[in-house]
């Protein structure tokens, strides 16, 4: 399309007449029809009155790129990238769990922090991948649902994390003894210094 078309559509869509649009751009009728035709190339000025005329701005006026239509193979290949991203956070969300379950377990640890920031490294490439979204500009429901459990997961582990980093030394210890002493069931009391 060009911008004689995007004109004509534009009047068109309005029910008005050439005689319309040119009274109201202060134009000829010939003017207009050379216009819409291609058989005159409007100026700056012109477009303006124009675009006035009709009520809209001058980029309105210029034709929009066509978006291609999605083929079957690009819709094939979105749905596989989904079922693949929700495997994926899947994957992610019981990975999480375990991280939330050795915690309780074992409380803080070099090791579980070491597992964090790899745990945490591949949230951030699952994200960087999942940045395509399907052609029709959405996901999946299997992939909401995976990517939903995963987000239940990642807020405990924060959870979690904002717990051990506000907690005082006196409550992380008291916790330690908890979690080591709550398989006994018994909460061993803290010894009282023999000096």
């Amino acid at each position: 399309m060009d911008i004689g078309s995007e004109i004509r559509r534009a009047r068109e869509a309005r029910g008005w007449s050439q005689a319309k649009l040119a009274a109201g751009a202060d134009m000829g009728v010939s003017g207009i029809s050379q216009i819409e035709t291609g058989a005159r190339n409007p100026s700056v000025v012109t477009l303006s009155k124009i675009a006035d005329a009709l009520g809209i701005e001058v980029v309105d006026l210029f034709p929009k790129p066509q978006m291609p239509q999605p083929s079957l193979e690009d819709a094939a290949q979105s749905e596989a990238l989904q079922e693949a991203l929700a495997v994926l956070f899947q994957g992610l969300a019981r990975r999480g769990q375990g991280i939330v379950e050795q915690s309780l377990r074992e409380g803080p640890s070099e090791a579980l922090s070491q597992e964090l920031d790899e745990y945490y490294a591949e949230v951030a490439a699952l994200h960087r991948l999942k940045g395509r979204r399907d052609i029709f500009g959405r996901d999946s429901d299997e992939l909401s649902e995976a990517e939903a459990a995963y987000q239940e997961v990642a807020n405990r582990i924060e959870a979690m994390l904002r717990q051990d980093v506000d907690a005082t030394e006196k409550e992380r210890n008291v916790a330690r003894r908890f979690k080591d002493n709550s398989k006994s069931y018994e909460i061993e009391e803290p010894k009282a210094d023999a000096s």
